[in-house]
C-alpha cells in the first residue's frame, strides 16, 4: 500500500504564488490543496484536515490573521508556516504561527526546509479539540433577526431567514463562510 505524502493547505490570494509553491512541493511528494483566502481555506478544512498550513497574511474576505486565529482555536495541533513580504520582526504580536518564511527569491528552498523541520519535529500542543456537534446559541433581537456565532469561521452574523427541519431544530446559513448552522434560541437570550 502506497503511503500518502504530507498534506499541505496553501492559502494565498496571489495565483502566481500558489502555482509557484505548489509546483515546488508536488514533485517533492507533498499533497497540496490551495485556497485563495481564509474563508476558502475554512471550506477546504471541512473536506479534511491537512498536516500543515502555509498561509499568507494579507488577503480579501478573511485575512491570514483572522484565519490563523480560527486555526489555533479549532485545530491547535496543525503546524502553521506564515509566508509574507513583511519581515518576521515587523509582524504584529499575537500572530499564531510556528515558522516564518519571507516571500523572496529563496522562498521555495527555505519553505521546503521549514516544512521538513516542522513535520519531523512538530510543535508540542494540546490534544485535538473536541468537536462541537451541539447547536449554536442565538440571540433574538425581537425585530425578526437572530444573532449567531458560526462554529466554523467564528464570526457573528445576523440571520433574518431561517428554516426548520423539525419543530425543535432551527437552521440557517452563515453569511460569511456558507456553513449550514444549527442553532437554538434560549429563553434567557430572547430579546437581549
Amino acid at each position: 500500500m502506497e503511503q500518502i505524502g504530507t498534506r499541505v493547505l496553501l492559502v494565498d490570494d496571489d495565483r502566481f504564488t500558489l502555482k509557484l509553491i505548489s509546483g515546488y512541493l508536488l514533485p517533492a511528494g507533498y499533497v497540496v490543496r490551495t485556497a485563495e483566502d481564509g474563508l476558502d481555506a475554512i471550506e477546504k478544512l471541512r473536506a479534511g484536515l491537512p498536516d500543515l498550513i502555509i498561509c499568507d497574511l494579507n488577503m480579501p474576505r478573511m485575512d491570514g490573521f483572522e484565519f490563523l486565529d480560527v486555526v489555533r482555536k479549532r485545530f491547535p495541533h496543525i503546524p502553521v508556516i506564515v509566508i509574507s513580504g513583511v519581515y518576521a520582526d515587523e509582524l504584529p504580536a499575537g500572530v499564531a504561527y510556528d515558522a516564518y518564511c519571507p516571500k523572496n527569491a529563496f522562498l521555495s528552498e527555505q519553505l521546503l526546509k521549514t516544512i521538513i523541520d516542522l513535520t519531523e519535529r512538530p510543535p508540542q500542543r494540546t490534544a485535538h479539540p473536541r468537536v462541537h456537534n451541539e447547536p449554536a446559541l442565538a440571540r433574538w433581537d425581537g425585530s425578526g433577526r437572530y444573532f449567531i456565532n458560526c462554529r466554523d469561521c467564528l464570526r457573528e452574523f445576523t440571520a433574518p431567514r431561517v428554516f426548520q427541519m423539525r419543530p425543535d431544530e432551527t437552521w440557517t446559513t452563515c453569511v460569511h463562510c456558507g456553513k449550514l448552522v444549527h442553532f437554538i434560541v434560549t429563553p434567557h437570550l430572547e430579546g437581549t
